[in-house]
């Protein structure tokens, strides 16, 4: 047997070491082999050493620019190290040469969509379905694009088409549920939630929506449907929030704090902290800030801006139980709204303030005690509150009516409260 099919023996039967040693020996007599080098990039790239394999690929496309898939792997290799432009390149060269293959483009408009170029990995997404019509991954990667820009209309259309072709398609009927939702397609949105909970695919979140569109009223929401909701938006959570929908109930709470009550607190608690906004708004008044929150994706957010002494991923009736730190201002900025009954954490606050320690929270607005929204929000009514307070061992300093932030650009209305230990 000579070198060359030795060598390709060891590379078949996974013998990386004698492999190596017999490309490099075949390139020693030939180091222009396009073939040889092709072998020995696959070689590496097999066995996860993607830098070598980067290295040899591009060796190959120097000595035969027509070697489509070298492009290709390249294009691989370069998408999974995150270098997402030099991805797009090497699979539109791929491309090029291979104008039939909805593989190229299908990864090409992943690679698009890394880079932001929503228009070009649309166009890609169509390449690839005018080669291979009904293709499932295709239609749905669409729907996503198209939620992911709040084409909703288009999105619904796109996963519909998931649907009707694959009744059981868990992903897709879960992104119908949500865009039912927030279109108020609400008998369409009740259907699919139910659906989601027949095949046990997220299907705690399926039922507290199912409960909040229904009309049920739950004593709190999941703590998984919380943690789901916040990762996936800590992204471009701050962006969201305070530039589209005008949120800034942090800095409305710190206006809140008037006359005695601005002073500099020795050690704050910021419950359900997100991505820090409210400790950007308080850093200036508090020695010492900690931060809660369900979200870990939340968390390396708030981490990254500097404001908190320390952060932790827990809920806030957990933390409290299990800390005996005592504080002198608690902050819930946005945060009740997932949590209907309040009974244990205003009792367990009251446990670990300081007295005369304040409280400042944000609510949404309900008619009477507490109630599941449709949106999958609570809503509190200021009795409730006042009566939570006076039960616990809380004193009404003062409460706003204000606007929380839009939503289908309308204003959502709530309260906020200063409460005193």
């Amino acid at each position: 047997m000579d070198l060359f099919a030795q060598t390709q023996h060891h590379h078949q039967i996974g013998d990386f070491e004698q492999a190596l040693a017999g490309y490099q020996a075949l390139l020693a007599d030939d180091q222009d082999n396009p073939q040889i080098s092709y072998l020995l990039a696959l070689l590496f790239f097999e066995n996860g050493k993607l830098d070598e394999a980067a290295h040899w690929f591009t060796h190959v496309v120097t000595l035969a620019p027509e070697a489509a898939p070298a492009h290709y792997n390249l294009g691989v290799i370069f998408f999974e190290q995150g270098d997402y432009s030099r991805a797009a390149q090497a699979y539109e060269e791929a491309a090029k040469l291979c104008p039939e293959d909805g593989d190229i483009f299908f990864n090409l408009a992943l690679t698009r969509k890394k880079l932001g170029q929503f228009d070009k990995a649309f166009s890609c997404y169509q390449k690839v379905l005018a080669i291979t019509p009904d293709a499932e991954d295709v239609l749905y990667n669409l729907g996503v694009l198209c939620k992911d820009l709040h084409h909703h209309a288009d999105a619904i259309w796109f996963f519909e088409k998931v649907v009707k072709n694959n009744p059981d398609h868990a992903q897709a009927l879960n992104n119908l549920g949500y865009l039912y939702h927030m279109e108020r397609e609400v008998d369409k949105a009740i259907v699919t939630f139910q659906k989601l909970i027949a095949l046990d695919h997220n299907a705690i979140m399926a039922s507290h929506m199912l409960a909040a569109l229904t009309g049920q009223t739950t004593a709190m929401a999941p703590d998984t449907y919380i943690r789901t909701v916040f990762d996936s938006f800590s992204e471009h959570y701050d962006e969201s929030m305070v530039d589209k929908l005008g949120y800034s109930t942090p800095d409305q709470l710190r206006e809140m704090l008037t006359g005695e009550d601005i002073h500099r607190f020795s050690s704050t608690l910021d419950m359900g902290c997100g991505t820090g906004l409210s400790g950007e708004s308080f850093q200036d008044l508090t020695e010492k800030l900690i931060g809660l929150d369900l979200s870990p994706k939340m968390l390396e957010v708030a981490g990254k801006k500097g404001f908190y002494d320390s952060l932790h991923e827990t809920d806030i009736c957990s933390f409290l139980r299990e800390n005996k730190t005592t504080f002198d201002l608690f902050l819930a900025a946005d945060v009740f709204i997932y949590t209907g009954d309040l009974r244990d954490i205003f009792t367990l606050v009251k446990e670990r303030a300081t007295a005369g320690g304040l409280f400042l929270f944000s609510t949404e607005l309900a008619d009477q005690g507490f109630c599941l929204k449709p949106m999958g929000r609570y809503g509190h009514a200021e009795s409730y509150i006042k009566d939570m307070a006076r039960e616990t061992g809380f004193s009404v300093v003062k409460v706003v009516r204000t606007n929380i932030r839009k939503e289908k650009e309308e204003w959502i209305e709530g309260k906020l409260y200063l409460l005193r230990a």
